[in-house]
This record gives structure tokens, sequence and C-alpha cells, in this order.
């Protein structure tokens, strides 16, 4: 009883808490009023989440208002103008239509499904091997597909008949490295542990489908076909942070080993009565990399890693308990104490999707997905194209001619005109179909014969033009889709905005310009700068002779004198102007005397040598060498009078002190 009346007390308290946010007014913008649930709710998308929001100031969410407000008011005023029934606008909205569909489409209904598969693989570790028959080209004829089907048949009958899966790989699988002993991966079939995204998609399914001990079916991929028998299941370890010393061999021999023990004895020995393993690394570890670091790895290492060596890693992840150490671990580089550091919790879906949705994107499987859904799209709408009239104006053109001859008869307009692809109630003439297709990669390398070219660009045309037509009816049906072109014309028609009276009106008034940058010319000077001379050589051998001359007394003349006279003297040199430390480069220099140099040195992928040339004193901007930030200073001024103006415009009251009611929720 209890426990429901204290429920019922903080479901009022919540719904208390809402209606008060839903009650206080922190603006009104032509009479209409904007609410604290409304301010939150922007508020929190922006920021990325209530959790976040609620750890920011009065004065972020002041600013966020008043940042919001101006927002409001361009899109009231591009209402009021009409720019959003403004043809030009329209049709750059449109043109953007079936890219900002297809993006939404891939993101919701391929690449949020892959990614949370992958992730849910992920909790586990697979061990399987793999007997394959492969085709004899990326395109296999039917007569190879039934070659390789049958000799599958062949393999998958042996399996049954309680033929060893690895002695028949051996001798039987096309995979090469299935017969070579020295094969990292593959020998016997085994292509040890994996989990999701490593495989390609068909193998994989199939491998997290198949039980422990058992084979799978007859599995078809783009290389041929397989069939796979799963040794293990592990379930995923969180990352690791560790630490190592190493004694490394230095001889393949007994006596070498035996010296490479006697040492690690005694380093462990250290470690036990109390010396710090990161003293210890730091002092006798022959890993010198790591050795700085107090023998750190550096970054996260992954369970199952299949570039750790696998001595090492079984090792290393059967360490329990941060600060514990291994017993001596030899591996093929020598000997190694192991120290665990620290564990890393498994991230959440959430946590890891961006780095997922980056690594499935560079997928095979994703550009699957891609056509299947472009083909279950067309499979929605009736389409047509004229490959009647395609073959008959290509003729006998060369491949590589294509293009050109199709814009030269799209320039006879009633040719240009002639319909050549429909799609549901509409239809696009020959010239939208070019006006796209050189818009396209050329397929040239592809071997296709001309009208196979055009071809391929109408069938992508059609896909195009598909997404669009689905676009519109998205915005119906899909709540997500239409948010989205919402945003994309607000923020079409605030470009528009401005562009009218901010950007476009600042460039072109010069007069205003020019008086404003005379009248504040504090704003628009340089202050004092060292004047440096970047001398890039092809060679440090080259650059060497540069430093030994400048060191031998050369000054400047004499090394411009030197490049005019040796035609092996391939310098560029260039001048820079550097007003104070910039963490680059040119740090280096800015303590130099008039005449001295540095040493060589790097940037930006190439080897060179600064000079100083002596110091520019401070001096007021040209006009041409200011003109950026007075175009930039008068923009801010001619947006702030916009603002100002909306704002009388539109009678608009803000009330920043309700604010410091935001995210207040008990």
């Amino acid at each position: 009883m209890k426990f429901v009346r204290c429920a019922a007390l903080l479901a009022a308290v919540f719904l208390l808490s809402d209606a008060s946010a839903q009650n206080t007014i922190v603006a009104e913008i032509d009479g209409k009023s904007l609410t604290l649930q409304e301010f939150e709710q922007e508020y929190a998308e922006t920021i990325g989440g209530r959790a976040a929001a609620s750890d920011d100031s009065l004065k972020e969410y002041v600013d966020f208002l008043d940042r919001y407000v101006n927002f409001r008011l361009k899109l009231k005023e591009a209402d009021a103008v009409g720019y959003f029934e403004d043809g030009d606008l329209l049709a750059e909205i449109n043109g953007h239509r079936a890219s900002i569909a297809k993006s939404h489409l891939i993101d919701n209904e391929i690449l949020e499904p892959m990614v949370r598969d992958i992730y849910e693989k992920r909790k586990e570790y697979v061990h399987a091997s793999h007997i394959m028959a492969l085709f004899s080209s990326n395109t296999p004829s039917p007569a190879d597909t039934l070659r390789a089907w049958n000799k599958m048949l062949t393999l998958q009958d042996s399996l049954r008949e309680g033929t060893p899966f690895g002695d028949l790989a051996e001798r039987m699988s096309d995979d090469p490295s299935a017969s070579s002993p020295t094969s990292i991966r593959g020998y016997r079939g085994d292509l040890g542990w994996f989990t999701g995204g490593q495989m390609i998609e068909p193998f994989e399914i199939a491998a997290y489908n198949t039980p422990i001990g058992g084979i799978s079916d007859i599995i078809r991929s783009s290389y041929g076909y397989h069939i796979l028998t799963v040794h293990d299941r592990e379930t995923t370890k969180p990352d690791y942070l560790a630490s190592h010393i190493m004694v490394r061999f230095q001889r393949a021999t007994q006596a070498d080993t035996a010296r490479a023990y006697a040492k690690m004895d005694s380093l462990k020995t250290l470690i036990d009565q109390g010396m710090d393993f990161a003293e210890v690394a730091i002092n006798h570890s022959d890993d010198r990399a790591s050795a700085q670091s107090g023998g750190s790895l550096g970054g996260l290492i992954q369970f199952r890693n299949p570039n750790l060596d696998r001595t090492f890693h079984d090792a290393l992840f059967a360490l329990k308990t941060p600060g514990q150490i291994s017993d001596i671990v030899e591996t093929p580089f020598g000997l190694h104490l192991i120290k665990l550091d620290d564990i890393v919790a498994l991230q959440t879906l959430e946590q890891s999707f961006d780095r997922l949705a980056g690594m499935v994107e560079k997928l095979p499987r994703i550009r699957t997905a891609e056509v299947a859904l472009e083909k279950s799209l067309r499979e929605l709408y009736t389409s047509t194209v004229d490959t009647l009239l395609l073959t008959r104006l290509i003729g006998n053109v060369l491949p590589d001619s294509v293009q050109k001859h199709l814009q030269k008869l799209v320039e006879n307009d009633s040719v240009g005109a002639t319909p050549l692809i429909t799609l549901e109630d509409s239809a696009y003439t020959l010239k939208e179909f070019v006006r796209f297709a050189s818009t396209q990669p050329n397929p040239n390398n592809s071997g296709l014969a001309s009208t196979g070219q055009v071809l391929v660009h109408a069938e992508a045309f059609l896909d195009d033009k598909v997404l669009f037509y689905h676009s519109f009816e998205l915005e119906h049906t899909d709540q997500e889709f239409k948010e989205k072109m919402r945003d994309y014309r607000n923020g079409f028609a605030i470009f528009r905005i401005m562009d009218d009276s901010v950007w476009s009106a600042a460039s072109q008034d010069t007069l205003r310009l020019l008086q404003h940058y005379e009248a504040n010319p504090e704003l628009y000077q340089w202050p004092d700068r060292y004047r440096l001379i970047e001398i890039f050589g092809v060679s440090d051998s080259l650059l060497t002779e540069v430093v030994n001359l400048l060191e031998l007394g050369g000054v400047w003349e004499d090394l411009q004198n030197k490049i005019a006279e040796d035609s092996t003297w391939t310098l560029q040199l260039d001048t820079v102007l550097v007003a104070e430390t910039t963490n680059s480069v040119y740090d280096n220099a800015v303590d130099l005397s008039v005449g001295g140099h540095t040493e060589i040195l790097s940037t930006r992928s190439r080897r060179l040598v600064l000079y100083m040339d002596g110091m520019e004193p401070a001096r007021m901007k040209t006009f041409e060498e200011a003109l950026s930030e007075v175009m930039a200073d008068i923009q801010v001024e001619l947006e702030q009078r916009l603002h100002h103006r909306l704002r009388e415009k539109y009678r608009v009251t803000t009330f920043p002190d309700r604010l410091k009611k935001a995210f207040q929720e008990q």
C-alpha cells in the first residue's frame, strides 16, 4: 500500500512539473507563445539529450533562447515574403529530394538494422572452417555455376560419409590457403575466430546459425559455394589495457633461451619483492617503444585481435583483475611478463553506433542491400524505357563517344523533347535523360557496348526518379522524413533571407565597406611580424649544404647567388610573416636573430630550413588586405539590424529569467 501511495505521489509530481513547463511562457512572437516545454525540447535536440542539457548554465539557456527566437523570426519573415512558394527555391529543394530520400531510407532501412545485427553478433566469436568450390570468374556462366554446385554436392556426400572436414578441405577446397601449411589463416579450411562484420554476409549468417560441431548447408557467395563447420563459440570479453616487460631472443639456441629465462626470472623477482612494474619496464624491457611509457601497450586491446600473437593474447585475457601480472609467457619474439592495467566495459549500442556504422558502410553487403532496396522501390511503380529509340539513336557510335554523341543530339530541340522514359503519370524527355547521364560516372571501362552504357544510365535515371517520386509519399507516411524535409526547406529559406539581407548586401556595398574601414582604423592593424624565409629542398643533403653555407658566414644574398649559379641547387623559397607563436614549425624560428637559421625541419610532409630575414613593423592593413574582415564586421552589423527589425515587426518579448526553471524535473 505504501508503495502504491509513493508511486502515485511521484506521478503527481511529474505531472505538475510537466504542466508547469507547458504553462511557463519564455517568449512571445507576434502574439504566439513559446513555452518552456518547447524551449527544452529544442535545446535538448540541439545539445544531444536532456541529460546533457541539464548540465548547462542559465547563460547558455539565455543565449540559445536569443538565437532560437531569431531563427523563428527569419522563418516567419521568409513565409511572409513568399519564399516557401518561390519557384526557384522549390526547384532547388526538389533537386535534392532524391538524395535526401535515399540517405534517409539507407539510414533507416539498411544501415541501422545492419548495425544492430552486427552489434548483437559481436557479443560472440565463432571458430569455423570451410571448404570452397570457386567460380571461374566474377560473372560465372550457368555451366560454371553448375560445375561448382556439383562439386560441392560431392564434397557434402563425403562429409556425410564421415570424411574428416580438415582432410577434405586440404585435398579438395579451392581456397589456396587450405593446402598451405604456412598459411596464417585457412590451412585445412580453418579460418580461426571471427565476429560480426569480419566475413562476407552469407558466410557470416551460416556461421552464426550452425551449431557447434554441425555442418552448414551449401552457401553461395560472390566467390563460389561453401560448406562450413563450427568448432566453437566464445562470448566476447571487454577490451583490455595492458603493459608488458620483454626479454627478446637474440639467437635460436638453447643457451640464448636459457639466458633470456634467467634474465626474466630476475626481473620477476624484483617485481615480486615490491619494485614497480613500470620502473622495471623502463629500465630493463627490450621493447624500447613501450618501455618509455612504463611498458604500456598503448590503446585498447580487443579480445580475439587477429594481429596479436595467440599465446600472448591467451595469457593476457586469462588475467581477471587490474594489477594482476602473468607468469612468464614465451612467444616467437621472446619472453614477456604481462600486466593487466584496466578492463574497459563493452560499449552499449548507442555508444558504439557511429563506429559500427562507419565500419558497415565499407562492407560489400551494404551495396547489395542498396540494390535490393532500389529494386523493391521500382516494383512499387510502373515505368518504361524506350530502348528501341535509344538503340536507334546510338547506332554504331563507339563506346568512348556515347556522351558527346548524345549531347550533340539534344542540341536539336525537337530531338531533345522526345519522350524517352515514363514513371507512373510522369514522362521524361531525352534532354532530361542526357542532362542526368552527363553527371554520372562513365561506364566506359566496364566493357559494355555503347547501347549497354546508355541502358546503365537509364536504369540509374529511373532509380533517381523513383526516389524523387517516393519522397512525396514518404512525407505523408514517415514523420521523421517529413521533419527532415521541413528542416531542409527552412534551411534554404533562411539562407535566402540571409543572402538577401546580409551577405549580398555587405559584399555589394563597396562604399559602405570603405567608410567602415576608414572610420575604424584600430580594428585593421598588422602587429609587428617576423619575416621568415622558407627554404624547401628536394633532399636533406641539399638542405645540409644550405645550412653549411649559412654556418660559414653566408648571408641571404650569398644563398640567392648560389641558386642562380648552380642548377643542382633546386630550392623553393617562400616568404611568410609570423606575428607570434602559432604551435607550428615557425615557432622554431621566432627567437632567432636577423640572419639566423634553423636546423632542417619537417612540415606538411616536406623538409625545410627557416631563415630569419628581419621584422615587419606594425602598420595599418590596406583596404584590400582587410576586406574580408571588414565584410565580416558589416555582416554582423547587418544581421543585428535584421534581428532588431524583425523583433519590432513581430512584437517579440522574451522572459530569460524564467529559464531558471529549465530542466529542473523532480
